[in-house]
């Protein structure tokens, strides 16, 4: 279902640790009906050397150069202390949201063959559980590991994965190999990082932003609006807190800036 899913969305964004050639292949058509039509498409990826074909990487990075409606996000991992491992599928057309979220990466197996769990939620796009979907998303993207790739990114990526080829034959400690992981490090370390745009907030956090006065406010001045909120989440018995949380994701995501107890600063 997800195929054609894409193909008919207005906005398509996917994280995942893992894309082959082969998954890429499995929705590159739809994508590339739904950029025709004027969709935006945006990719967060992994870049692990055992699991990740090179191509795929080069292929959406050759995509998101093509046009500003495509956007390959990497995640570059200082060690392996911690692996990302997200399996994302959020796509929306109109004011529905389908996600598929589980455990199917990008790839022909995962999205085909594979015995694979994945939980299918369609829902309105101002629907509470929506709105936690893209806020997850959103946790992911702006992740300190998350870079924007350049020329030389792929270019080191590239010459990683060949150097993998060979490395179980070659000792541990190579001078090559390990100088060439630090380039890579010190790569990802200086690339630029994305922005968050008003195009992130999904639900909850767009509907508390949309009443933020410009300049200096304070809690109480959001809590006037928590009548309007509950007729918009109705399930919702506890909208206060539901607001303090949703002020602190935006200060997380750099929309307003807390200046001292409940009192926070719109950003210009």
């Amino acid at each position: 279902m997800l195929v054609p899913t894409i193909k008919t969305a207005d906005d398509v964004r996917i994280a995942v640790a893992f894309v082959s050639n082969d998954g890429l292949s499995e929705i590159m058509p739809s994508v590339r009906t739904a950029l025709n039509a004027g969709a935006y498409v945006e990719f967060l990826v992994g870049m692990d050397v055992h699991a990740t074909d090179l191509s795929a990487i080069e292929d959406l990075y050759a995509l998101s150069r093509e046009t500003r409606k495509a956007s390959l996000l990497c995640f570059a991992s200082r060690g392996a202390s911690s692996i990302y491992h997200p399996k994302m599928y959020l796509v929306r057309e109109n004011q529905a949201a389908t996600a598929v979220i589980g455990s199917s990466n990008l790839t022909r197996r995962g999205l085909k063959t594979n015995i694979e769990a994945n939980l299918v939620i369609k829902e309105d796009v101002h629907a509470e559980i929506v709105s936690e979907i893209y806020s997850t998303y959103s946790r992911l993207k702006y992740h300190p590991n998350r870079v924007i790739p350049d020329d030389e990114f792929i270019r080191l990526f590239s010459d990683l994965c060949r150097n993998e080829k060979s490395r179980s034959r070659r000792l541990a400690k190579d001078p090559a190999l390990r100088e060439l992981e630090e380039a890579f490090i010190k790569k990802a370390d200086n690339l630029h990082r994305p922005k968050p745009t008003k195009a992130d907030l999904i639900g909850w956090l767009e509907m508390v932003y949309d009443v933020l006065p410009e300049g200096e406010f304070t809690n109480q001045e959001v809590y006037k609006h928590e009548k309007g909120f509950g007729q918009r989440y109705p399930q919702n018995q506890n909208i206060r807190a539901k607001i303090r949380q949703q002020l602190q994701v935006l200060h997380k995501l750099g929309f307003i800036h807390h200046r001292g107890a409940g009192i926070w600063r719109k950003a210009s």
